[in-house]
């Protein structure tokens, strides 16, 4: 098998945490994870044994081309990691076996998310991260709008809403009674 990135240069095992094995490209420092193997050393792990270390997104390298699969050569799918980050891991539907570039694994591991790789590649993880960065853009938008003092009055008002039981009532109150 050759780098996904690098094309002609072959992959080397490693040992990415103790216990699980990756194919590592010396040159580019990406590495192909089978999820299958993922999988059977997250069963095992614990996170005492794994230490984060310290990463931003700008160490993380993020390929903006289309990997193609070191095992099979089809086009790997590029599935966002989480709502406050614009990397993106890519996977062979096919192989279930995902590449991450240099500094991705550590990303995860900053984000708490090296215990569920796997999850990050369903529907309802990717439909979640939409709906977050659609909740983001609408604050924003309603921030700059009423201003932030404002806005954080109104957010406050709106989270003391929704707990009260009659909130039907106190919503109808409000339209009705406008000035």
């Amino acid at each position: 098998m050759h780098c996904s990135t690098c094309k002609n240069i072959p992959l080397e095992p490693q040992e990415l945490e103790p216990g699980l094995i990756v194919a590592s490209c010396p040159s580019c420092n990406g590495v192909l994870v089978s999820l299958m193997n993922y999988r059977f050393w997250a069963d095992r792990y614990t996170t005492a044994g794994i230490t984060v270390e310290s990463a931003n997104d700008d160490e993380a390298n993020e390929s903006e081309s289309v990997h193609s699969c070191p095992k099979c050569s089809r086009l790997m799918v590029k599935y966002q990691i989480g709502s406050q980050t614009q990397h993106k891991l890519d996977l062979c539907r096919a192989c279930d076996e995902a590449w991450l570039d240099k500094g991705e694994w550590q990303l995860l591991k900053r984000l708490d998310l090296q215990g569920k790789l796997p999850k990050v590649f369903t529907d309802a993880w990717q439909r979640n991260i939409r709906k977050q960065r659609q909740e983001a853009a609408l604050n924003e938008r309603y921030e700059k709008l009423l201003g932030e003092e404002s806005f954080f009055r109104v957010k406050e008002f709106r989270n003391w809403l929704l707990q009260q039981p009659n909130k039907d009532a106190i919503k109808q109150y409000l339209i009705s009674h406008q000035e």
